[in-house]
């Protein structure tokens, strides 16, 4: 029973409460009061609840039994006519006309896959193909203990080794300094504007946050792009947001607004 509760609490305001019925469906599933809960209000009322995962039916129907318990109890207070109540439904009123606005215009104006696809190519195939590099490093706390590494390199030292003797990041250190392949929103600017300038098999010094860094470039290549069937839909979503945005700077053009001073 205690789940039971806990449900209901969490629950109670997802789904719209059950409504009067004047005849009793022939798919009633509970009737409270001589109220009807319908299967069509258990199903949805599932979905939203269970968020893809089993529940046993019987708990479903004790809750919308609550629910509705709760609702009629309400109802005999007279809690509609409750300034707060009555301030909260406008409230989600305001918002629910918002949203439907604005789905409504999506709905007018839907994007076709030309239109993707052709998002899509501006935005990634015609874009300039960004560098990944896989380096390593030796992490060290001053300019000198840098300059003093490439030396030793120089001198024919092996890198992995100085990494493992002296780096103060641990956990590359660990792995001779390889950081694996990196991309620009991985890294601190000054390391990746040090490592774009480098070549092949070369190595550098640059200061971070972090310290010194003695830096040698592995190799590089192109990022590959993601294909258009791939990231659809997160095109879509970004297409609809500047189509929200147009829709409601046109809605503010033709609108006659004022603010008092």
């Amino acid at each position: 029973m205690f789940n039971v509760r806990i449900g209901l609490l969490s629950y109670v305001l997802l789904v719209p409460l059950a409504s009067y019925a004047a005849e009793v469906p022939a798919d009633a599933v509970a009737i409270v009061n001589g109220i009807t809960i319908t299967q069509q209000q258990y199903d949805d009322y599932a979905k939203i609840r269970n968020g893809g995962s089993e529940v046993d039916p019987k708990i479903l129907i004790d809750e919308l039994i609550q629910r509705e318990l709760l609702k009629q109890d309400a109802i005999r207070e007279k809690l509609e006519q409750h300034p707060e109540f009555i301030k909260k439904l406008e409230e989600t009123r305001e918002k629910l006309l918002m949203a439907m606005a604005i789905r409504n215009h999506l709905d007018k104006n839907p994007l076709t896959d030309v239109e993707l696809k052709m998002e899509y190519d501006k935005q990634i195939t015609n874009a300039p193909i960004p560098n990944e590099y896989k380096v390593r490093h030796i992490q060290l706390n001053t300019e000198a203990e840098a300059q003093a590494v490439i030396k030793e390199l120089k001198a024919g030292k092996d890198f992995t080794v100085l990494a493992k003797d002296k780096s103060s990041d641990i956990g590359s250190a660990n792995q001779g300094g390889d950081l694996g392949w990196i991309s620009q929103a991985m890294t601190e600017p000054e390391f990746w504007a040090a490592v774009e300038k480098l070549e092949k098999g070369k190595y550098t010094t640059a200061k971070t946050r972090f310290g010194w860094h003695v830096i040698q470039l592995q190799d590089v290549r192109a990022i590959k792009l993601p294909k258009f069937e791939a990231i659809k839909e997160r095109i879509r979503s970004a297409m609809q947001s500047r189509q929200m945005q147009n829709y409601i700077n046109g809605l503010l053009k033709n609108a006659k607004v004022e603010i008092p001073k």
